[in-house]
C-alpha cells in the first residue's frame, strides 16, 4: 500500500458488565495488527444509537490526518438494525459524513442478508466497497476473519477499491486463510454462505454484490 490508512473502530457495548465483567472488545486485536504493521493506524470511539453513531463518526473519528480511512462498525445486529438504531440509517450516516471512508467492515449479525441495508454509502459518498455478514455469527471468529481481511488491505495497492477484480483478489487472499465449510453462523451455516461483499466501482451507477464471485475467488470449485 502505498500510503497509510487510518482504521476508524467504532464499537457499541457488546454486554453488560453483569454478562461480560471485563467488556469484550474487538480493539485489542486490532491494536496487535497495528503494532505489527506500519501501515495504518487505529483510532477508537462507541456508540449506542444512531445519534450517538453520528456524534462519534462526524465530530471525532473523520478527523484523521490519514487520506484515507476505513470504518469498522461492531455490534449486535438484526436484519435491519445495528445495535438500537436502524442498518440503513445508520449506514447513511457514514454517507454524509465518510468523504474520506473507501470501505466498511459491519460486523454486526444478519445485516448482509439484505443489499438494501448497504447501499447508502455506496450510493451517495466515495465509498466502493461494505463487506457484511448474511447470517448470526460467532464473536470471536467474525473477529478473526476481520483481522484476516485488514492484514490484506494493508497490503494492498491503493486503487485496489476501484476494481472488481483487486477487491475480490485483496479479500479472497484473507478468505483463503479459512475452510469455506467451517460452521461459522449460529446456526452451523458454513462461512462461505455467511458473508457478503458489495462494490460500487468506479464509474458504476449501481452498487453490485460480489459475494458469489469472491466465495469463488478465495476458494475456487468446492
Amino acid at each position: 500500500m502505498s500510503d497509510s490508512f487510518a482504521l476508524l473502530l467504532l464499537e457499541s457495548p457488546w454486554w453488560t458488565p453483569e454478562v461480560n465483567p471485563t467488556r469484550a472488545s474487538a480493539l485489542p486485536f486490532f491494536q496487535g495488527l497495528e503494532r505489527l504493521h506500519d501501515h495504518f493506524n487505529v483510532y477508537y470511539s462507541t456508540f449506542y444509537d444512531t445519534r450517538g453513531f453520528e456524534t462519534a463518526l462526524s465530530a471525532d473519528l473523520v478527523h484523521t490526518q490519514e487520506k484515507r480511512q476505513i470504518l469498522y462498525i461492531g455490534a449486535h445486529g438484526t436484519r435491519g438494525q445495528i445495535a438500537n438504531g436502524r442498518a440503513s440509517t445508520i449506514l447513511e450516516k457514514v454517507a454524509l459524513h465518510g468523504d474520506k471512508i473507501e470501505g466498511v467492515i459491519v460486523s454486526s449479525c444478519f445485516v448482509g442478508a439484505s443489499d438494501s441495508n448497504l447501499w447508502a454509502p455506496l450510493l451517495l459518498n466515495k465509498t466502493r466497497w461494505v463487506f457484511a455478514y448474511r447470517h448470526g455469527v460467532n464473536w470471536l471468529d467474525s473477529v478473526f476473519v476481520e483481522l484476516a481481511i485488514l492484514e490484506a488491505l494493508v497490503f494492498c495497492d491503493e486503487g485496489y477499491a476501484d476494481d472488481p477484480d483487486a477487491l475480490l483478489a485483496t479479500f479472497a487472499t484473507a478468505l483463503a486463510k479459512f475452510n469455506p465449510l467451517l460452521p461459522f453462523g449460529a446456526n452451523g451455516e458454513p462461512l462461505m454462505d455467511c458473508i457478503c461483499l458489495m462494490q460500487r466501482a468506479k464509474y458504476k451507477r449501481y452498487p453490485q454484490n460480489l459475494s458469489d464471485a469472491l466465495v469463488e475467488s478465495a476458494w475456487g470449485d468446492l
